[in-house]
């Protein structure tokens, strides 16, 4: 089992370095096209409309996901509800969205048409995508899986370029209509992709009550578990102003990049360990430890690597950014914590406790506000970091204590 989960880690793991490597490059070309107080504003709106991005499937991925680990015949049905649903939520958000997004930025220059281009891609195309991913990882392909939710990626890191060649007053705009079409190319990837591993049928259906109140909860528990990694940005504008907003988003996306290789074990290990039974419990177990243990060593060895990386941000991100070299090391502190938050976020959703996630996070999300509101407005900036430094202690805490509590669970019923 061990040699099987290395090597779909090592090929995920690759293929989480290309999204590294592409997310990395549009960053930098981001940094090169906008300036920091453009930036801040798009990276709010674009936070927003990911967060709002995990409500139109309703959870359905996830619902999917534990089918297909056990019986990938189950895809089609589960499909059939699945992508009206993701269509019509999506839709519905976006009108939410285009609205509320101007509040968010306020920027008057932030024009409805480009909030429109963003909730697009985001509520609508990239759920999509996320589905056909789900299919994927179901069917034990998760390098595929994530190659698919890469492609769009790709092909945004392309558009930035496409609008270097753009009047200065114009590249938001144009960039967020590519992005729009990147989106629509990938989605349309997606689904060639997929047909030529499982049959989809087309044919709309209501979902049953016991598939809304699961997907109901997972999608509760999407929305909540983006909210310690997104909320910050999104609330960044109001509390530190643009141009702060984009020199701190710049740092805490290199931060996230950092964690992915503990995304690629946790997107290795949920088919296996989805699957619950007596049989199967003592190999989770020991599975959970190993995760455990690669998360907590990889946390302390990025920390020491991402505060090591200062010195290039300015060569990297454009003099505009140097105040962004300033806010790494202060960032480093937090990496053991978010790996090691990340880890029990992804083991609980497969012990079946989606809800357990929710909660946790959503007190990690309650310290980080209260964080925000108390100390920013004494330490600016560094106060935001302190507020996601706690919040990220916190979750890691709760969400690990809450592991602890399923497996001794689990063991006195294979007891039994």
């Amino acid at each position: 089992m061990r040699g099987r989960l290395a090597q779909s880690t090592l090929r995920t793991a690759l293929m989480l370095g290309l999204r590294i490597v592409t997310q990395a490059a549009t960053l930098i070309l981001l940094s090169r096209l906008l300036a920091p107080a453009t930036y801040g504003d798009y990276a709010s709106a674009a936070s927003l409309a990911v967060v709002l991005g995990t409500l139109p499937s309703m959870g359905s991925g996830y619902i999917l996901l534990a089918r297909a680990a056990v019986d990938k015949t189950t895809v089609a049905h589960t499909w059939r509800y699945a992508w009206p649903l993701t269509l019509v939520l999506g839709l519905f958000l976006l009108v939410i969205y285009a609205g509320f997004g101007r509040y968010i930025t306020g920027n008057t220059g932030f024009s409805v048409e480009i909030l429109v281009f963003l909730g697009m891609a985001e509520l609508i195309f990239n759920p999509l995508t996320m589905l056909f991913s789900f299919i994927m990882q179901g069917c034990e392909k998760v390098a595929t899986s994530q190659f698919l939710q890469w492609l769009p990626l790709l092909l945004r890191a392309i558009a930035v370029l496409a609008c270097f060649n753009l009047p200065q007053s114009d590249r938001l705009t144009g960039f967020a209509g590519l992005q729009l079409i990147a989106s629509f190319l990938g989605c349309g990837a997606g689904l060639i992709v997929v047909r030529r591993l499982v049959s989809l049928t087309w044919r709309p259906r209501f979902m049953t009550r016991q598939e809304l109140r699961l997907g109901a909860s997972y999608a509760a528990m999407l929305l909540v578990a983006y909210n310690p990694s997104e909320l910050d940005k999104i609330v960044a504008v109001r509390s530190l102003g643009a141009h702060g907003a984009g020199i701190y988003t710049a740092a805490s996306r290199i931060l996230g990049a950092f964690a992915t290789p503990i995304a690629a074990l946790l997107l290795a290990a949920q088919p296996r360990l989805l699957r619950h039974s007596k049989d199967t419990h003592l190999q989770n177990r020991r599975l959970i430890g190993i995760i455990g243990l690669i998360a907590l060593a990889w946390g302390i060895a990025g920390t020491f690597l991402f505060a090591s990386f200062h010195p290039l941000i300015p060569w990297l991100l454009g003099n505009a950014y140097a105040e962004t070299g300033k806010l790494v090391p202060w960032l480093a502190i937090t990496m053991p914590f978010l790996t090691l938050r990340m880890a029990a976020g992804g083991i609980l959703v497969a012990l079946g406790k989606p809800l357990e996630r929710l909660l946790f996070e959503l007190s990690g999300a309650m310290f980080l506000i209260t964080g925000i509101v108390c100390l920013t407005p004494i330490l600016h900036t560094i106060g935001l970091i302190i507020a996601v430094i706690g919040s990220e202690l916190s979750m890691m805490i709760i969400g690990w204590w809450r592991i602890q509590k399923n497996v001794r669970r689990l063991d006195f019923a294979c007891i039994d």
